[in-house]
């Protein structure tokens, strides 16, 4: 939606009504998925279309809302008018559902006929869909979805393995529809059940001042610091990543604060967004709500969330001290002196507003317990609302505070129920087509190539997972983590199972490789929002950004080979293997930045990014060897600056 203020819209009358219908779909979608997130029993063909319907609506009504800039005209009006018969459309086809819900679940999926109003229905739902992706996601998830469903169609005249029998476009149309294979697959399920309810929660936080006490406690921990503002910037997107699970959302929240505060320490602005882009990335794989994607890994490989969340978390705590062992020597490489840090100490700060973590405590505490996401998240969000009426600042403006939570929560969720929608159409046609099982032979065809390398114990494995990673970041390239992750579990993730990965290893490998198109060029979205906050080079963000979360696309490869940093093990393996990932971690970031201590030669940089491979395989053997080759630089690097030394000294006299 176009940034404009309440007031104006309001002094608008012709965008009132819209702005007014906008707010009232938001406050019913959130108050229907709490209410759901207590009584656990949604009926299928209520719940899920009611879902979706909501967050079309919304999409559509906020586009006719924020059409208060454009002159009164006839292209105001048809554009209105296009978004007015969307709606109707959207209402017509998720209402035939609820309504005839028990019908719908009955009918025999390719033996009932399709009669005239429901193939009318779903062609016009479909158009709908698409038409949101466009607008909420943007065009690549849209040509994507399109390609698969010209895929669907032309099967019978496409050679070798992509061949398949073709599906007809009224069974298409079936399938998207009126089957638990289309639409209401399991990404918008996952939407529904759990994600909108966290989402909620950050809403809530938001709304009672948490983004303010995250970024204020983190500039408080490390402001007083070298690179202060960055580190600040990396906290508080973690802080709120915990909360969000959205790389945008990240972004938008703490980017307005924290990148002015790094331009005014002394960082160009580019590289001060291109910190905040890549800190920001992290927050759809730290713990405990890890965006959609991953309570949809739940979802695909029948693990409890809380294995996932608990096997997430060294990876994430290795995410974020790359990206600060990347912003710490930089401050250095540049002479930066320390920063003067916060007014207040991070324990005032804590003792004023601690109790906003409290919601997160309990949200994890019912999680470990054994209680569903969903239940989890519902008293996750009761508990907040119940603590800010002990908040005298809170207290007074209560009401205002939920509302402002309930209008929130489902304008941040509509891109993610868009992007799963498409997600669910994508993954529908994978099995119908039988591609997912096709692909997948293709990969461990080429992965084979890996057993000819001689001197690693599972080459096949390691060509496998670069291969994944490639065609995870390319896929992600202007297409949401949650997408992309649906995509390659179908077709990638038995086969790297079958290489040697564990499942869950292989889940969050997807996840992680997805994740970084957000920061990688050339549709870098996280970047190019960081970017639009200080008005920096959009491109130039993005390539600072993807040098700086370098390190980071080590981190997979280390927990596929190092079991025990998904807390596969004993207590002495898990940090164990946690401390060599962060050696590992710290040598490849001495050679991305080029500085240690001094300014380091081409040839001293290329050597410290090799120490960090030996790290990715688990092993006495292979650790040895990086500590051995790590020593073996250090000593290169200072007989250099030794020897040059003393030809200056030489030359003095």
């Amino acid at each position: 939606m176009t940034e404009v203020t309440f007031s104006r819209l309001w002094r608008d009358r012709f965008t009132r009504p819209f702005l007014l219908l906008s707010v009232a779909l938001c406050v019913f979608m959130t108050a229907y998925h709490v209410y759901y997130g207590y009584v656990l029993k949604p009926y299928f063909y209520i719940y899920y279309p009611m879902h979706l319907g909501l967050a079309l609506a919304i999409i559509f009504a906020d586009s006719m809302a924020a059409r208060v800039d454009a002159p009164p005209g006839r292209r105001r009006l048809c554009a209105n008018l296009v978004d007015g018969a969307f709606l109707v459309v959207v209402a017509l086809a998720t209402g035939y559902l609820v309504m005839n819900a028990q019908y719908v679940m009955n009918r025999m999926t390719g033996f009932d006929r399709l009669t005239m109003v429901q193939l009318l229905l779903g062609i016009g739902l479909t158009i709908a869909v698409l038409e949101a992706i466009r607008r909420v996601v943007g065009m690549v998830l849209v040509i994507v979805v399109a390609v698969f469903l010209a895929y669907a169609v032309v099967g019978p005249w496409l050679p070798g393995l992509l061949w398949h029998q073709g599906v007809k476009p009224e069974r298409i149309i079936e399938l998207l529809y009126l089957t638990p294979e289309g639409f209401f697959n399991s990404p918008l399920k996952v939407a529904a059940d759990f994600v909108l309810l966290f989402v909620t929660l950050g809403a809530l936080l938001l709304a009672s001042g948490a983004g303010g006490f995250f970024t204020d406690i983190s500039f408080a921990l490390t402001g007083r610091s070298i690179g202060g503002p960055a580190k600040a910037s990396i906290v508080s997107s973690a802080f709120m990543g915990m909360l969000q699970g959205s790389s945008n959302g990240n972004v938008a929240t703490t980017g307005p604060f924290t990148i002015p505060a790094m331009e005014r320490y002394g960082y160009p602005k580019d590289y001060a967004a291109g910190v905040e882009a890549v800190a920001s990335t992290g927050g759809s794989l730290t713990p405990p709500i890890m965006g959609a994607a991953a309570f949809l890994m739940a979802e695909v490989t029948g693990i409890p969330y809380v294995e996932i969340m608990i096997a997430a978390a060294v990876p994430a705590l290795l995410y974020y001290l790359a990206v600060l062992f990347m912003v710490d020597l930089e401050a250095r490489k540049r002479g930066l002196a320390l920063s003067g840090g916060s007014a207040q100490s991070a324990l005032t700060i804590f003792l004023a507003r601690g109790y906003l973590i409290a919601p997160i405590i309990v949200m994890v505490w019912f999680l470990m317990d054994g209680y569903s996401p969903a239940r989890a998240g519902f008293y996750g969000v009761t508990s907040l609302a119940v603590l800010l009426l002990l908040d005298g600042q809170t207290r007074r403006r209560y009401f205002a505070v939920l509302f402002e939570a309930a209008a929130r929560a489902p304008k941040m969720m509509v891109a993610v129920t868009a992007a799963c929608a498409a997600a669910g159409l994508i993954a529908g046609i994978i099995v119908r087509t039988g591609l997912n099982l096709k692909l997948g032979l293709i990969v461990l065809n080429y992965a084979e190539v890996g057993n000819y390398i001689t001197f690693l114990d599972n080459g096949q494995l390691l060509v496998g997972l670069f291969l994944t990673m490639v065609i995870a970041v390319v896929l992600g390239m202007g297409v949401p983590t949650t997408a992309a992750y649906v995509v390659l579990a179908s077709l990638l993730a038995p086969g790297l199972a079958n290489m040697g990965a564990s499942v869950v290893a292989a889940h969050l490998f997807i996840i992680y490789c997805a994740s970084k198109s957000s920061i990688t060029p050339p549709v870098a979205v996280a970047s190019y929002t960081a970017a639009a906050i200080c008005g920096s080079d959009p491109w130039r963000t993005s390539l600072i950004a993807f040098r700086l979360g370098l390190s980071v696309f080590i981190i997979p490869y280390i927990f596929v080979f190092s079991p025990a940093l998904l807390a596969d093990g004993s207590l002495v393996e898990i940090v164990w293997a946690g401390l060599t990932a962060t050696f590992g971690i710290f040598a490849l970031s001495v050679g991305s930045t080029g500085w240690l201590k001094v300014d380091l030669v081409w040839y001293e940089r290329l050597l410290m990014i090799l120490v960090s491979l030996p790290m990715i395989y688990a092993g006495w053997g292979t650790d040895i060897l990086g500590f051995v080759m790590f020593g073996a630089t250090l000593g290169l690097i200072a007989l250099r600056v030794r020897v040059a030394r003393g030809r200056v000294a030489s030359t003095v006299h």
